[in-house]
This record gives structure tokens, C-alpha cells and sequence, in this order.
């Protein structure tokens, strides 16, 4: 490798070329086949090895590699239409750049050639995602996950897409997939935290107030310092007539926050419930 003392400026339009020659016939003394053979392309010393890589930036100081590397990209699809690696790594810039639309051409493109090849199933469904397509995303996650079911990432972004389309139970099941994969993944535990209090929600408003606790209950588990979960928690123990297991939460939630109104009548209430309980057992 060579490399100049100082940056080579290259004009527009600039055209690097470079010679190779080889003297592969019996009058050069390096030669070490007697009689001379023909030499093909390969990585050992005996093939043939001639390359020309070169280090380029744009000039400028901003940061332009990702121009450069679509500008390259392009070139090589004008010189081999339909190849995977310039369509793949097109579409990878264009979702980089926040043009998803574009994106998911080119990587529709590169999954044509490719259908089986994890890493474009998966960021063919992220561009999908980021488009509002969540079930063509959800669709693409799976095939990823077919192809390498140990595919964090793919699965990460399945649970994303289901939470997208409101399908709490499957998203926090492949939520609780990546957590047995990666247990102290931060931004999964969070999800999955959010995903089990609002699937709690919709299970409450529906009447099944067992399954809403319990999903309130794991939701705590990555929310502990969520005061206003802590309350909702405890008033749906109380609908169940769960007193004693509802003032704890109340009093977590005003220690949490002391300004939480909810929280603050709730347990009043629950005390007066308790209170009237406790008079009830004295009765004989």
C-alpha cells in the first residue's frame, strides 16, 4: 500500500488509471515455471493479484462519505444492473438519509436477488416500517427470523411492527424472545414495559380485569418509578376487590409523586373500604 505525505487533490472529471504488467515467459529469470503456464486470478503469490484500491474523501469539512459511497454505489449498478450489493447498500444509504420510499426499491431489488439473505429481509422491513407499512414490515422481520432465528435485531423490529398494528399479546411475546437473548437490553425492557401497560389497558376497558393486572403487574417490573402506573395498578386491584394489595400501590405512587391526585383519592377510598372490612371481621 502506498499512501501520499500529503491529500492529492483530484479536479472534477479527474480520471485515476494504473499498469499492471506481467512478464510470465521464459525469458524472465523470476519466472519459477519452466516451461511457462498460464497464471489465473486467485489470492496466492503464484496468481494473479494486480488491484487498484484507492482512499478517497469528498473534499470539504463536512462530513460527505455517505455522498461518496452513494455516488460509487450508483456507478457500480450502471455497470452491473440488478447486482445485489449495489442495491442493497443503495437502499441501506437512502434509509440512513431518511428517504425510506427510495430506500425500499432498491432493497426490494436486492431481496429479488437475494431472498433468503437475513440482513436485506430485515432492512427491507425497517424501511417498510418507517413507510407506515407495518404488516409488509412484520412480513419481512419474519422471513428474516425464518432464514436466522437467532436474528436479534429482525426480531427486535417484529415486536416494534406488531406494537405498531396493536398486537400487544404477539409483541410481548417476541419482546420477552429478545430479553432471553440479550436479558440486560435497555430499549427492550422499556418496550416491553410500555407494550404490557397498554395491552393492560385494552384488557381492562374490555372487562378482563385478571389478565389487565397481571399485565400491569409485569409492566411494573420495568417501571418501577412509574407513579401513574403504580395508581392505575391499584385501582384495578381494587375493582377485584383487592384491597390490601391496592394501598401499597397508592402509597408507592404518592411516594413516587406526591402532587398525584388520582393516587391520593384512590387510597383515601381504600382506606375507608378497609376500614369497613376490618369492622365487618370484628363483628361476631
Amino acid at each position: 500500500m502506498y499512501r501520499y505525505q500529503a491529500p492529492l487533490f483530484l479536479p472534477k472529471g479527474a480520471v485515476v488509471s494504473m499498469r499492471y504488467h506481467y512478464d510470465n515467459s521464459a525469458g524472465n529469470p523470476r519466472n519459477p515455471n519452466q516451461p511457462p503456464k498460464r497464471v489465473r486470478g486467485g489470492n496466492q503469490a503464484t496468481d494473479e493479484m494486480a488491484h487498484l484500491w484507492l482512499q478517497v474523501l469528498p473534499r470539504g469539512g463536512e462530513d460527505r462519505r455517505m455522498e461518496l459511497q452513494e455516488a460509487i454505489m450508483r456507478h457500480r449498478l450502471d455497470k452491473y444492473p440488478g447486482e445485489f450489493t449495489a442495491q442493497f447498500n443503495l437502499g441501506a444509504l437512502m434509509l440512513a438519509r431518511g428517504k425510506a420510499a427510495e430506500a425500499v426499491g432498491y432493497l426490494r431489488g436486492a431481496v429479488a436477488v437475494q431472498p433468503e439473505k437475513p440482513v436485506a429481509l430485515n432492512t427491507l422491513g425497517a424501511a417498510l416500517l418507517s413507510t407506515g407499512d407495518t404488516g409488509g414490515a412484520a412480513g419481512m422481520f419474519e422471513r428474516a427470523l425464518a432464514a436466522n432465528p437467532r436474528y436479534t435485531n429482525a426480531r427486535y423490529n417484529l415486536a416494534s411492527a406488531l406494537a405498531a398494528q396493536q398486537q400487544w399479546k404477539r409483541a410481548a411475546a417476541e419482546f420477552r424472545k429478545v430479553l432471553e437473548d440479550t436479558p440486560g437490553d435497555s430499549g427492550a425492557q422499556q418496550h416491553l414495559g410500555e407494550v404490557l401497560r397498554l395491552w393492560g389497558d385494552q384488557l381492562a376497558a374490555a372487562g378482563s380485569l385478571e389478565e389487565a393486572a397481571a399485565c400491569l403487574r409485569e409492566s411494573l417490573r420495568f417501571r418501577q418509578d412509574d407513579a401513574t402506573l403504580h395508581s392505575d395498578f391499584g385501582a384495578l386491584l381494587a375493582r377485584l376487590g383487592r384491597i390490601r394489595e391496592a394501598v401499597p400501590e397508592f402509597e408507592t405512587a404518592l411516594r413516587l409523586d406526591p402532587q398525584l391526585d388520582a393516587a391520593k383519592r384512590n387510597l383515601q377510598a381504600a382506606k375507608v373500604r378497609l376500614d369497613r372490612m376490618h369492622a365487618v371481621e370484628g363483628n361476631p
